[in-house]
């Protein structure tokens, strides 16, 4: 029994580190210079660096980044090599120069290991992420001299300049612009997200009283038709109150779909209100009905 509970114990702990794990730009399009440079690696600056843009990273808004994956198109062909990983979130949403980001925080690095099929960052600590277009920088460096070579990863391909890249080769730069953001997994802890509450009261609605004549079968009664209108977009709720012993009882608040009808003798007092979206309530209206 011991056994099975550790076994449940075990899944039910993957599970829920799945369930924090945000993937963006799933795709099979391949770049061999974004998210790692292979060439000059023993030149210093040897670097990639791209620009996921806020929209895509939203689910893990004020979450804390603990992992970074990326994905090789087979396996990853470096070897010797030191990989360090930076974060910076910055306004713009790609490169529209070769200009580098620079100012970024380090926040892990790896000594790659040749034929992996998955290249996984483990963050120092976790890196808080409060939102807004993140760039990724992944820098590459070697002691020594160095055979040169290149892996595939893959992406997705964009409409702009989307990542960078950079070598220096015996003190010449070399520069590229890439339309192309590799496949990314960030693995976080979700954070806690405070609502932001609303300042704007909803318009009150408005209401509108028609008469008519009810017939039972055997006497005719007035009787009045009451229709509660929004005055802006908006969800109206409402509730009736009878007259008994000089105070009015009410039911109960119910969403109102429809007119309201009024063929019983007594005297009636209606109540509403309206919500829209992003509001705060408006205004009660009170409308007294003699039934």
């Amino acid at each position: 029994m011991k056994k099975l509970f550790t076994l449940f114990a075990v899944a039910a702990m993957a599970l829920a580190a799945q369930a924090n794990v945000l993937t963006v730009c799933d795709g099979d399009a391949i770049n061999y210079l974004v998210p790692i440079n292979g060439w000059y690696v023993d030149q210093e600056g040897t670097m990639a660096q791209m620009i996921y843009p806020a929209d895509m990273l939203t689910e893990m808004q004020n979450g804390k980044i603990t992992q970074v994956k990326f994905y090789p198109e087979e396996t990853i062909e470096f070897e010797n090599c030191e990989l360090e990983l930076s974060f910076k979130t910055v306004d713009q949403i790609g490169f529209e120069t070769t200009t580098a980001v620079t100012g970024a925080t380090v926040v892990a690095a790896m000594d790659v290991m040749y034929g992996r099929t998955e290249l996984v960052f483990d963050l120092y600590q976790p890196y808080e992420y409060t939102g807004g277009n993140l760039m990724v920088e992944v820098n590459v460096s070697i002691e020594g001299d160095y055979n040169y070579t290149s892996t595939y990863f893959l992406g997705v391909n964009t409409e702009y300049n989307a990542s960078m890249s950079h070598y220096m080769s015996y003190g010449t730069p070399s520069d590229a612009l890439h339309q192309f953001l590799p496949k990314c997994s960030f693995t976080y802890e979700p954070g806690e997200v405070t609502p932001v509450e609303p300042t704007e009261k909803t318009d009150a609605p408005s209401s509108a009283k028609e008469n008519y004549v009810y017939n039972d079968g055997n006497l005719y009664y007035n009787a009045y038709t009451v229709n509660l209108i929004p005055t802006e977009p908006s969800t109206i709720y409402y509730r009736v109150g009878i007259l008994v012993d000089g105070e009015y009882v009410f039911g109960e608040w119910m969403e109102y779909t429809g007119e309201l009808n009024f063929d019983d003798e007594g005297t009636y007092m209606i109540e509403a209100y309206a919500v829209a979206e992003g509001k705060t309530e408006s205004d009660h209206i009170h409308r007294i009905q003699d039934g």
